[in-house]
């Protein structure tokens, strides 16, 4: 006996696992990221520093944001 595959349940799933892993390689940018700025930090000259946290600040609370998506 054949089942009935309806054809916006297959769209919708189809839909979810894009976005699923279009989050997965962002968390993964955005985890490079703050690497790459947090060795810039420990190389900077002072005066920087304070514009480089909260460089770095943001870029964890964007992180922590899109995790919580998953």
């Amino acid at each position: 006996m054949a089942e009935v595959i309806h054809l916006g349940d297959v769209l919708r799933a189809r839909r979810k696992q894009r976005e699923q892993n279009d989050t997965h390689r962002c968390i993964e940018i955005l985890g490079q990221s703050l690497q790459v700025h947090l060795a810039d930090l420990a190389q900077a000259p002072q005066e920087e520093w304070l514009v480089r946290a909260t460089k770095i600040r943001k870029l964890s609370e964007l992180l922590e944001y899109t995790t919580a998506l998953l």
